[in-house]
């Protein structure tokens, strides 16, 4: 049994604490949310636009980290940075 979850495990984190997508996903279902790839058909047809949209998750290097939309201003939630970025539309687009 212990192989059978050490192996499960692996497949969903690394050794350096990354999580993959599943796991994100399977947490956010927790709260009724819902994961949808940028560019996936599924996105493109609903006809979203990002600029209404209140957050994003993202990846870089294999880090996650959060875009998030306060009143009008967009700011970085990376962890990584000892400070909050403030993003334009610009970068977000």
């Amino acid at each position: 049994m212990d192989f059978i979850f050490h192996e499960k495990q692996e497949e969903n984190m690394d050794d350096s604490g990354f999580f993959s997508i599943q796991v994100i996903c399977n947490a956010l279902k927790f709260w009724g949310l819902e994961v949808i790839h940028f560019n996936n058909p599924e996105y493109q047809k609903l006809g979203i636009d990002p600029i209404n949209e209140r957050s994003f998750i993202c990846n870089y290097k294999q880090h996650w980290f959060t875009i998030r939309k306060f009143g009008k201003h967009w700011f970085n939630l990376n962890s990584l940075l000892s400070y909050f970025a403030t993003l334009s539309y610009v970068i977000i687009l």
